[in-house]
């Protein structure tokens, strides 16, 4: 059934809307939101907001702005979880404002699997790189290419530079030069953090209240027992009324 959720898994894409509490915050950009936090204990400084899934660390939340700058290369700190993606051949045509020699380069004639690695850059925030291979893992290190190799590709990216000086920004120019000073490693121990740009910190926060307010609680103590029904009610009153006259005979008795 489209649409289905299992009850088991209620409690972690539902959660209980009475256990939710408001904040209002203010970033380093001077830009006002509101968020929800499990409980009233943890403020949104110390807590461990996501981003598409990844988490940012402690006191940073996403915040989109046009005038951001581009995102900067970051050193991998950290290796994370591993999957597999496949992909069919290449196109054969480049595409839009990729170099026809840079593409023929790398691009793969065949369908192909790559293996993926979740990473957290020196900024502490979690992106991914593609392996050299399905067999590869991280202590075995990067694979670079042979020195004479590096040093074609050298020439011939110098030669696409001149002929369009366009092709590459000068942030990926220069990262590109990085690469091959280091021979060429595979995968690249530095990698584009996307999150940076966007990010920000938590300059300030107050309380709103819970999502769902709560009933105040009386001075008095209700009571949880059932109302019993009028059926129950009237046994109880007959029962009461012939012990009462029983007890009348046993005192005229007396008397």
């Amino acid at each position: 059934m489209r649409g289905y959720i299992p009850r088991v898994l209620w409690d972690f894409l539902i959660p209980d809307l009475t256990r939710l509490f408001r904040w209002r915050v203010q970033l380093d950009c001077d830009c006002i939101s509101e968020v929800l936090t499990r409980e009233d204990s943890t403020p949104p400084h110390k807590t461990q907001w996501k981003a598409l899934h990844s988490p940012l660390p402690p006191g940073q939340m996403i915040c989109h702005h046009d005038d951001s700058p581009p995102p900067p290369y970051r050193v991998i700190a950290e290796w994370g979880d591993r999957r597999e993606v496949t992909f069919p051949a290449d196109l054969v045509e480049p595409p839009d404002n990729t170099d026809p020699r840079i593409w023929s380069m790398i691009r793969h004639d065949e369908p192909h699997t790559s293996a993926f690695w979740e990473v957290t850059l020196a900024c502490g925030h979690v992106e991914e790189t593609i392996a050299p291979s399905l067999d590869w893992v991280p202590a075995s290190g990067p694979r670079r290419a042979a020195p004479e190799r590096v040093q074609q590709m050298s020439a011939e990216f110098e030669e696409a530079w001149r002929v369009n000086p366009e092709l590459q920004t000068e942030r990926d120019r220069e990262h590109t030069r990085r690469m091959l000073a280091d021979g060429w490693p595979t995968p690249e121990p530095e990698q584009l953090c996307y999150f940076c740009p966007q990010v920000r910190m938590i300059s300030a926060y107050e309380r709103v209240g819970w999502l769902v307010p709560r009933q105040r609680q009386s001075g008095k103590a209700e009571s949880t027992a059932p109302t019993p029904s009028r059926s129950a009610l009237e046994r109880r009153l007959r029962k009461a009324e012939a012990e009462a006259e029983r007890l009348r005979a046993e005192l005229d008795q007396i008397d």
